[in-house]
This record gives structure tokens, C-alpha cells and sequence, in this order.
């Protein structure tokens, strides 16, 4: 049974996540303050935490480094509500999977913990002799199909350098398929930031991406790849064949206003894992970069 735990100083909220957690089929743990949550982390080892960013005596950003702290691989979701942008940026760089907005909405919650929970299991890779490979060149292209995602990026990395830290390549990897998926949900498939919003209120983002999938002129579209690796650093360009976008709205991800908006979450999530993001005219290429050293 999948498990979590909720980490809120309101009793009120706790108890409506509790609700409909419970019911959408979750083993339910929670806190009411930080120092509190770490015990019963330690505990329970739920498969996703879910944490508000301000709480007395320990914030969430403080409860973030402490859970990866105990084990890299914990998945952990900031609730943040307006005046702590910069505690979610902070968290986000720590290790953080994701972050939600309160007044929190269940559909959209439970997206974003279905997406985690598929994602832990898609991005287990075997284990590699990678010290040998001193460059790597590949060429990649995939199909609209987002459950295949994961298993691309870790084509990709394949043969990432050891000495790459475990946090700097969840962070790779999370900000890989950020990109990806905004260039097959946004570009080959032209889904607006309102429909994706839309249907995720209405608990029909799969059926979104099923019909739109089928249309006779985005059927054949692709994602084409380009990933460069070698001691110093990764470099990786994604290309859509979607119309673009006006990318220049992004030039400031982490700007106070934007943190809390869905408009730009990959763009955004993306920014904070990668050293450098450039678009090329018309927005339907994007090259990411991030040095090791």
C-alpha cells in the first residue's frame, strides 16, 4: 500500500488531507511540527512526505536536508502558500521533488503524487562500470508516449561519471523530465498551460493526452535528443516539432511572482537543476547544461 506523510502545524489541514488521502488509498502518517516529523520519518519510511514550507521551530526547508540527509531517495512536496518563495527555491535545490500551492486542490495533489510514485519505479537503473567512458555522444528520439519518459532519461545517463553526487543527479534527472514533457505535452502536442490546468481539476488530464495523442497531425510528431557527456559536464538539447513559444516570459524563473504559478512549473523546476537553459527561435528547442566540477 502506498504511504505518506503529512507534515502541517494546522491541525485543519492535516485532517483534510488525511480525508481525502485516505480515501484516494494512501497509508496516512502525520506531524504537527517539523522535529516531530523527522521521528516519525525514521519511523514509518513513508514513500512520499508532504510538508508545509513555514511551521515553528523547524522549517521546511530545515525538514527537507534532514530527509534527504537520512535517505537521498525520499520523495518530499513542499505546500507553499504566497510570502515563501524563497524557502521553496531553497528546498527545491535541497532535494525537493515538487511543490504545491495552498489552497491546496485534491486533483492536482494527486497528480503530482501519481507522477512521483510511477517515477520511483520507472527510474531504477542497474548497476554500471561508468568510470571508463571518458565521452559519450547520443542521439535519441522518442514519441509522445510520457510512461516512457523515465526510461529515456536513463538511457541517457547511462554512463554519468561516479563523482557525480546523488542529489546533483536527482536533480538532472527530475529537470531532464521537466523539459521533456513540456516539449510532448506543450510542443508536439499543443496543450496549453489553462487546458492541462483545466483537466487536472476535472480528473480528465489523461484523457487529454489520449485524444490529442490520436490527432492525425500530432500522431507522427517526435522529440528529438542530443546529449553530450564527458568529465567536465552534460550538455543536452531537446527539440519538439511543435510551433514554439514565446520564451522570453521565463527570463526570470525565479522571480517571486512566478514561483507560485502553474504557468511555467517545468521551465521553472528545470531552472533550478541546471547551470544554463537556452531556447532557440521559435521555442520549440531548448539546450540544458551542467557542469560536474
Amino acid at each position: 500500500m502506498k504511504s505518506i506523510l503529512v507534515i502541517d502545524d494546522e491541525k485543519s489541514i492535516r485532517d483534510m488531507l488525511r480525508a481525502g488521502l485516505t480515501q484516494y488509498g494512501y497509508n496516512f502518517y502525520d506531524a504537527g511540527d517539523g522535529k516531530n516529523g523527522v521521528e516519525v520519518y525514521k519511523r514509518t519510511r513513508p514513500d512520499i512526505v508532504l510538508t508545509d514550507v513555514k511551521m515553528p521551530e523547524m522549517s521546511g526547508l530545515e525538514l527537507t536536508r534532514q530527509l534527504k540527509a537520512i535517505e537521498i531517495d525520499s520523495d518530499i512536496v513542499i505546500m507553499t502558500g504566497y510570502g515563501s518563495e524563497e524557502l521553496v527555491i531553497e528546498a527545491l535545490r535541497s532535494g525537493a521533488t515538487n511543490y504545491i500551492k495552498k489552497p491546496i486542490s485534491l486533483n492536482e495533489l494527486f497528480n503530482i503524487l501519481d507522477g512521483i510514485i510511477l517515477n520511483r519505479e520507472r527510474r531504477r537503473k542497474s548497476e554500471v562500470i561508468k568510470d571508463v567512458v571518458v565521452f559519450e555522444k547520443k542521439k535519441l528520439v522518442i514519441d509522445n508516449e510520457i510512461s516512457r519518459i523515465w526510461g529515456i532519461i536513463n538511457q541517457m545517463l547511462f554512463n554519468i561519471p561516479n563523482e557525480v553526487s546523488d542529489t546533483n543527479l536527482e536533480g538532472i534527472r527530475l529537470g531532464l523530465y521537466e523539459i521533456i514533457l513540456n516539449a510532448i505535452e506543450h510542443g508536439n502536442l499543443g496543450i496549453s498551460y489553462e487546458e492541462k490546468s483545466e483537466s487536472i481539476q476535472n480528473n480528465r488530464y489523461l484523457d487529454l493526452l489520449e485524444s490529442r495523442s490520436m490527432q492525425p497531425d500530432r500522431k507522427q510528431k517526435r522529440v528529438f535528443i542530443d546529449c553530450t557527456i564527458d568529465h567536465m559536464g552534460l550538455s543536452v538539447e531537446i527539440r519538439d516539432q511543435g510551433g514554439g513559444f514565446d520564451f522570453h516570459e521565463f527570463a526570470e524563473p525565479e522571480s517571486r511572482e512566478e514561483i507560485l504559478r502553474a504557468h511555467g512549473r517545468g521551465i521553472f523546476l528545470a531552472s533550478l537543476y541546471f547551470d544554463r537553459i537556452e531556447y532557440t527561435e521559435p521555442g520549440n528547442t531548448v539546450t540544458v547544461s551542467k557542469q560536474f566540477q
